[in-house]
């Protein structure tokens, strides 16, 4: 008999892969918002043109979102950890390369290619990453764990430049590069020790066509905020061009003055973080809030304000900034399935790209065809207006997700209560709540047949249930199983065929979950260390073929 595993989705191992994915979020982050300062610092200190950084946030964008569409399809069919950690891997060395370019100042369309390849692969790191904590975090402490990845993302947007600013002081864009590459091979490390993938693994038997439909649903659900993500992205990419500007040609500060600008951004997301800590649970409509207070306040820069007043500003606009994306990626999370988790943020990338890139192709337009002025109060009204039109649709989602929710809960409360699913995360009782089919069997009723074929799991939710072992003319009482409990796992988890009968004493109400929910399930969250143990005791007690039960046991 071997020793009963430990699950490292329970106890102590859980919660240090949950800080290892938390600080891999963190440190990975801010190594990128950071970088995103250096390449357009490095692009307007090499050409001192606007145009110039406008085509350093084009000419990495575009590609990157092709990379992201690409890498996030490929990357779904290996282990979402291994994908992490070889995209850390790659990124490390991709920034080291794009340092050396920077230190011997060569070539800007080549740091610009380089550029593109880090963000694609980043983005497609940051999607495995997110996959990653969904299936290693308990349910228990799913929320916060949501609430620390989606802060620490958002609070890079803002701290990252800001750190970049401080570094930029004082040294060169090279060394911001190297540093940032060192940002993912840290991260690179501590994902690696993720038990995510050292778990075995049932192969789910759900098919690659009802992936793509839950894929296909999800994004109906959340399109508001994948729309309002979009919005506050080109804000940014108009950022990106216009604060070099107002830097330099309001503030006569340079290049110096737009760190300036991007640390008091940092210092807005700091405090929304702050703020944001102990709520839980936010409405996603606080996001339309949280992007009127990023946009509307450019308006402020047509008066022409000095240092101080540009830096309240822009704390401001930080604050809105983190608000919309701490909203939206915990509105994701909370929003879409398992299955969809790893394709949905990934299309979330790539819409952020797309966006950044539209508002850094716009931006410099404007800027020639109406002047400055003008381009602030658009860039400030527009994305308002459009988010007006997105709010509707994200109240919907509120309301529909909580009645959705509500609706569910009754039933996660009762599989949270089974040792069976002790360590299940969020979204996997959800997603097994949703599959379960009610019966409603008479006393008498045989559930479950021995020697016939596993093909679901039961959760006995009323009355009670007799368990035996072998035919009519040798029967063995086995058992009595009253509720809450649940039975039919053994056959599920080793692939043989029913090892007992079951019998309903009474009137009684089970759950039946298909065996395609549970094995997904459990493949993608990882089950209680109860699981292994219960099948070893039952197996055990119900004494069947030596042979089989020394090869399972």
């Amino acid at each position: 008999m071997t020793p009963t595993p430990t699950s490292p989705a329970t106890g102590g191992a859980s919660v240090r892969d949950e800080r290892r994915i938390v600080t891999s979020t963190a440190v990975s982050a801010l190594g990128t918002w950071s970088y995103n300062v250096g390449i357009a610092v490095y692009a307007y200190q090499e050409t001192q043109s606007t145009t110039w950084v406008a085509i350093a946030t084009v000419g990495r964008y575009i590609p990157a979102l092709l990379i992201t569409w690409w890498g996030t399809r490929i990357a779904r069919r290996f282990p979402q950890r291994t994908v992490a950690v070889v995209a850390d891997s790659f990124c490390a060395a991709v920034m080291l390369a794009l340092g050396a370019v920077a230190f011997v100042h060569g070539s800007l369309v080549l740091a610009i290619a380089l550029a593109a390849l880090s963000s694609g692969v980043s983005r497609v790191q940051n999607s495995a990453a997110l996959t990653v904590a969904a299936d290693v975090v308990p349910e228990s402490r799913l929320a916060r764990t949501a609430l620390l990845l989606s802060t620490w993302e958002s609070v890079a947007t803002a701290l990252g430049p800001a750190i970049a600013a401080v570094v930029l002081a004082v040294t060169t864009p090279a060394v911001l590069f190297v540093l940032n590459g060192a940002t993912f091979a840290a991260s690179s490390v501590l994902l690696a020790q993720v038990a995510a993938d050292r778990r075995p693994r049932p192969a789910p038997r759900l098919g690659e066509a009802t992936t793509d439909a839950t894929y296909r649903a999800a994004v109906r659900t959340v399109w508001p905020l994948l729309a309002t993500r979009t919005i506050a992205a080109l804000v940014y990419g108009a950022d990106i061009v216009l604060l070099a500007v107002v830097a330099t040609e309001q503030l006569n500060q340079g290049t110096r003055g737009y760190g300036w600008l991007l640390a008091g951004a940092g210092a807005g997301g700091l405090a929304a973080a702050w703020i944001l800590r102990s709520r839980s649970v936010l409405r996603t409509a606080t996001a339309s809030g949280g992007l009127v207070l990023y946009a509307l306040p450019l308006l402020v820069f047509v008066l022409r304000p000095d240092l101080a007043e540009s830096l309240v500003v822009q704390g401001l606009r930080g604050f809105g900034a983190v608000v919309v994306t701490v909203t939206v990626t915990a509105g994701l999370q909370r929003g879409i399935p398992s299955t969809a988790a790893g394709p949905v943020f990934g299309l979330t990338h790539s819409l952020v790209l797309a966006g950044t890139c539209t508002g850094a192709i716009v931006a410099p337009v404007l800027l020639g065809a109406v002047g400055l002025t003008t381009t602030l109060v658009i860039v400030a009204v527009v994305p308002v207006l459009l988010q007006l039109a997105v709010l509707p649709g994200l109240v919907f989602f509120d309301r529909t997700g909580a009645a959705a929710l509500a609706a569910l809960e009754p039933r996660v409360e009762v599989l949270r209560r089974l040792t069976l699913f002790h360590d299940a995360s969020r979204a996997t009782l959800y997603n097994l709540a949703d599959r379960a089919v009610e019966q409603r069997p008479a006393a008498g009723t045989r559930v479950i047949v021995e020697g016939a074929e596993a093909d679901a799991l039961y959760v006995l939710v009323g009355g009670s249930v007799d368990v035996t072992h072998g035919n009519a003319e040798s029967q063995t009482f086995l058992r009595t199983m009253t509720s809450p409990a649940y039975f039919g796992e053994i056959g599920l988890v080793h692939g043989v065929p029913r090892t007992a009968t079951v019998t309903a004493n009474e009137a009684t109400v089970l759950w039946r979950i298909p065996a395609g929910a549970f094995l997904d399930g459990a493949a993608q969250a990882g089950l209680s260390n109860a699981l292994t143990e219960n099948v070893r005791r039952r197996f055990t007690t119900a004494a069947p073929d030596p042979a089989l039960a020394s090869r399972l046991l």
